[in-house]
């Protein structure tokens, strides 16, 4: 790849960019690259990317679909990494392992031009590999490369500290703290989890996150609760609950359809889960969120009955 002919990369604002978009922005800034990342999501962008892909994908891909739309022609390049993870016990959703040639067959017609890097858990490699052969591919100095990623990192950590203060000081609140529990890119998109969020906090509660606590401290409590699970976002998602089941008033479990992987873990979720109230929540792309919203309120309800000493109190 010829890196005097890219100026500008395009992140599309889907998928894993809400886990790793600080850090992939700020490594190419610190290259020297611009770097545009695709606006909210919505439903004019949902409907945009349903028309191109096939109807049993699930919603954040369909989503995903209509970032990479909206980038088309404002960019030189487009970013669209192939992860497969780092271990045999903490993959990836094969959805990863395959995303630059689903993507490059879906916009083949728009003769999309991609940017990507690929790792997975039958090679070995450190997060830092991964970006020096990204750095390799856009044509930069080996010493530029380390010194950009090691300047990122440094930046996504800062912010992952903050969010984890920032809900630490939350556990502290007298509000019904619900903590809401999913991938970050159902959880934080302005059209699926941000929706949820809202109508939370109307009803007075305070909103925590699984992926506001350490990722290490996560996945380390995971394997307290299952030592086969072999999905790393599911792994995280796991642990946060657990180290947050004993500070919260109610666990919302938010899955967008229709996830593999979701679907068997949030199942034994369910299973285990006793000691606090549990919500399950499905996204799907139809319109309108009243269906939810009567659901939560109902769940809020409960939430206050049993802090009033009401049926199911355990105290």
């Amino acid at each position: 790849m010829n890196e005097t002919q890219i100026k500008t990369i395009g992140i599309p604002r889907g998928l894993m960019a809400y886990r790793n978009g600080h850090l992939w922005k700020k490594f190419f800034e610190n290259l020297g690259f611009n770097c545009i990342v695709s606006g909210r999501s919505s439903r004019q962008l949902l409907d945009a990317g349903i028309e191109r892909a096939a109807d049993e994908t699930c919603l954040p891909f369909k989503i995903y679909l209509g970032h990479v739309m909206e980038l088309l022609g404002k960019c030189d390049v487009i970013f669209v990494p192939r992860m497969g993870g780092f271990t045999s016990r903490e993959k990836m959703c094969t959805r990863y392992e395959s995303l630059p040639d689903l993507i490059y067959n879906i916009f083949k017609d728009e003769q999309i031009r991609i940017l990507s890097v690929s790792y997975d858990w039958d090679t070995p490699v450190k997060e830092s590999g991964v970006f020096l052969e990204l750095g390799q591919k856009l044509e930069c100095k080996r010493r530029d490369v380390k010194k950009a990623y090691a300047a990122a990192k440094k930046y996504q950590e800062q912010i992952l500290k903050e969010r984890e203060k920032r809900q630490e000081d939350l556990l502290n609140e007298s509000h019904i703290k619900i903590l809401m529990a999913g991938h970050p890119y159902v959880l934080h998109d302005a059209y699926m989890g941000r929706e949820l969020e809202r109508i939370f906090k109307n009803l007075g509660a305070s909103v925590l996150f699984t992926d506001y606590v350490s990722r290490e401290a996560a996945v380390k409590r995971s394997y307290h609760f299952s030592q086969n699970m072999p999905w790393l976002i599911n792994r995280e998602i796991t642990g946060g609950i657990l180290l947050n089941r004993s500070k919260v008033d109610g666990i919302v479990l938010v899955s967008a359809y229709p996830c593999g992987p979701d679907a068997l873990v949030n199942d034994m979720l369910v299973r285990k889960i006793k000691d606090v109230p549990l919500l399950q929540l499905t996204l799907d792309a139809q319109n309108g969120t009243a269906g939810l919203e009567t659901r939560i309120e109902s769940f809020m309800d409960i939430i206050q009955y049993q802090k009033a000493g009401g049926y199911g109190n355990q105290h």
